[in-house]
């Protein structure tokens, strides 16, 4: 019945997943030891060195970060309305996935902003499919990947799934790969503009772009949380494919941009050495969608239920019984 509760369209769904969403988002902060985070290599960030004196601060920044992204985890965009998910649920889904790891969630600001980045980027590019002219938004996608590999160098690497996204979504006009290409120049041009101010204005770029590709302070151990999750990670997929066989072209098409988010967080994972507990955080939103739509789409409410209440227990039981 909890599931039936979340996905309807009342005030009371929408009280109890930002209920939901708080307790899995503070909770998990007080069990865990104040030496818990490691947050040494953040220092080292163009972004972030400001926190130094002010190491105390980091979670709380980080929470205020997870709870902005989830709130825009919520928003729907024209044709996406109806394939991204319930929006209670999704966000939910999306706090769980993040809080499962909160040693690295609550300790790596940059990862989190640079999801928050991505996930708007994706939002905006599903929201250019049926639509004729569309190309201040391509250039802001562009802008927006620049923009996100300062904060994680590696997230670069996702001009590949949105390419292969502006294939399926686009008709490939040559003028919206232009604009696109000028949205991730344009990033650079805005560091020179600050950097020129600096006695070595190539250091400080090359300074900048180096600690946005520093080495990952995630820790990657797995945990029960972890354990609990995989079950539902899988028949989420599995609802993927279910997607991409018999649902309509448009469902066709944004799943397969939401796979492609997927699978451009796990070659980052494999190929670029980014902590996996990081990849996931990344890829959270994506998985999200696939979680929403496959407990929406069961019609055993109780196995519905259950797979909720443990996507919602996760995090609690990541801290209270690591492994």
């Amino acid at each position: 019945m909890l599931t039936a509760i979340l996905k309807s369209n009342t005030i009371v769904a929408f009280v109890l997943s930002y209920l939901l969403g708080g307790l899995m988002l503070v909770l998990p902060y007080f069990f865990l030891a104040e030496n818990s985070f490691n947050t040494d290599m953040l220092y080292a960030h163009w972004a972030f060195a400001w926190l130094q004196p002010n190491a105390a601060f980091i979670p709380y920044l980080c929470m205020i970060i997870i709870a902005i992204a989830a709130i825009l985890s919520r928003l729907r965009l024209r044709e996406a309305k109806q394939v991204l998910g319930n929006s209670n649920v999704v966000m939910v889904a999306f706090v769980s996935l993040i809080m499962i790891q909160p040693k690295a969630a609550l300790a790596r600001p940059d990862i989190l902003v640079t999801t928050l980045i991505v996930i708007g980027t994706f939002l905006l590019l599903l929201s250019t499919y049926k639509r004729e002219s569309v190309l201040s938004e391509i250039f802001h996608i562009g802008l927006l990947i620049g923009v996100a590999s300062l904060f994680a160098g590696r997230t670069v690497f996702f001009l590949v799934p949105i390419g292969f996204s502006l294939l399926i979504l686009r008709s490939g006009n040559w003028r919206e790969w232009a604009v696109l290409s000028l949205g991730i120049v344009m990033t650079a041009i805005f560091i020179m503009m600050f950097a020129v101010w600096n006695e070595s204005p190539f250091l400080a770029f090359l300074g900048v772009i180096q600690s946005a590709w520093s080495g990952s302070t995630g820790l990657d151990r797995v945990n029960a949380g972890h354990l609990t999750l995989i079950p539902i990670a899988l028949i989420g997929l599995s609802g993927l494919f279910g997607s991409l066989t018999i649902g309509t072209v448009t469902e066709r098409n944004i799943m397969l941009t939401n796979g492609a988010w997927i699978v451009g967080g796990v070659l980052i994972v494999l190929l670029l050495g980014l902590s996996w507990q990081n990849g996931i955080i990344l890829i959270a939103f994506p998985l999200s969608v696939l979680i929403s739509r496959t407990l929406e789409k069961m019609k055993r409410w109780w196995l519905a239920d259950f797979l909720l209440l443990s996507l919602i227990a996760a995090p609690f039981v990541s801290i209270l019984w690591p492994l």
